[in-house]
Order: C-alpha cells, then sequence, then structure tokens
C-alpha cells in the first residue's frame, strides 16, 4: 500500500513539474496600461496603448512591429477584436509560441489576404499556408474589425477569421513559448492597426 501510494505521489509530481513555468489563462481589454504590454515610440513606428485598446503604428515600408505579453504558453488558443487604418498594403495578427523572436505569425490584410507564417534563427518569415497570402470572404475590409482566433495545439496550427476556419497547417519547429500581437507594412509606409480584447485560454477547438 505504501509502494502504492508513494508511486502516486510520484506520478502527481512529474505532471505538475511538466506544467512548471507555463501560465495561466489571461484576457486584457487593454484598459490598464500598467497590464504588462511594452510601449515605445520610434522615428519608424509607435507602439503602446491608447484609448482602452492597444496600437500599433507604422509610417515606413518593409517593417514588421510587435509585442509580447511576458507569459510562457504550449498549447494556447489567442483571439482578438482588431481593426486598421490607413494603407491596405500591410498585414496584422497574433504571434505564438514566441522565443528569441522565433514564432508563429497568424495574420490577415486590410485588403482581406491572410496567411500563417514561422520565424526560425531570426530569419526571415516563411509561408506554412502557401507560396504567398491568399484571399478570403470572411475577412472584413470595409474598416471595421474583424475577430481572429490562432489556435497553436501539438503540431497544428489553426486560424479562424470572424468565427470561420480559414487555415489549418502542421508544423513541429516551435513547441512553446510567449504570445502577442503584430503588424507590418510591405512597399508602402502608414498602417495603423488597434488591438482590443486578447484573450489566451486553452485549445476549445476554435468556437
Amino acid at each position: 500500500m505504501r509502494i502504492r501510494h508513494g508511486l502516486l505521489i510520484l506520478l502527481i509530481a512529474l505532471s505538475l513539474a511538466g506544467c512548471v513555468g507555463l501560465s495561466a489563462p489571461f484576457e486584457d481589454d487593454f484598459s490598464d496600461p500598467a497590464s504588462g504590454w511594452a510601449a515605445a515610440s520610434h522615428e519608424t513606428h509607435v507602439r503602446g496603448y491608447q484609448g482602452g485598446q492597444y496600437l500599433i503604428q507604422i509610417d515606413v515600408p518593409q517593417q514588421f512591429v510587435w509585442a509580447i505579453a511576458g507569459r510562457r504558453y504550449k498549447d494556447v488558443s489567442i483571439g482578438s477584436q482588431i481593426r486598421s487604418e490607413g494603407i491596405t498594403d500591410n498585414h496584422y495578427g497574433l504571434l505564438c509560441r514566441y522565443t528569441e523572436g522565433n514564432f508563429y505569425y497568424f495574420t490577415i490584410s486590410t485588403d482581406g489576404y491572410y496567411g500563417i507564417f514561422r520565424r526560425v534563427g531570426g530569419g526571415e518569415l516563411e509561408s506554412l499556408s502557401g507560396s504567398a497570402m491568399l484571399r478570403s470572404s470572411q475577412i472584413r475590409t470595409d474598416g471595421t474589425a474583424n475577430h481572429m482566433l490562432a489556435i497553436c495545439e501539438a503540431q497544428t496550427l489553426t486560424l479562424y477569421v470572424n468565427g470561420v476556419l480559414v487555415s489549418q497547417v502542421e508544423d513541429d519547429a516551435l513547441s512553446k513559448g510567449d504570445i502577442g500581437m503584430a503588424a507590418g507594412t510591405l512597399n508602402q509606409g502608414g498602417t495603423v492597426v488597434w488591438f482590443d480584447n486578447f484573450k489566451a485560454d486553452r485549445p476549445e477547438g476554435g468556437e
């Protein structure tokens, strides 16, 4: 009996050890500027809290800017309401499994395209969902907010836009890391992206 009891304690301890360092579910409506996201102002871009939302503004072409939450997850579901202004030659979205500049990036554009990308080894963004970003009628292009939901579960990466599955890929390069938000410009500068009602939780199948 003592042996069984000791084995049970050991199994529980090992299970808990596997979860050490992983963060709890998290929500942020950006009403509190001290909730943990970094702010910065540069000649090329601005990011930070503004008016109860989180802003990423990029004034130059070929720029990619992100903000991370300072948390750590393995399997995670990340959602946010996101609205963009300015140029349509842009992209914006959500990050998972961020570690030292490596991450998965779930993105859409103001003119209605989407993609899932990977960055490893500090290199360029690599598309996992096709040779280029693809168009979807589920993406609102009238200036209203899009709800993005990115799910990183084991090797499966899934993107929902406004409640509809638009892309799902498999990749095993990254297993855990931080979560975040990002935006970028292509051939033109001048994009403004607003993030609101950010939520990170355990994956539950997309809805």
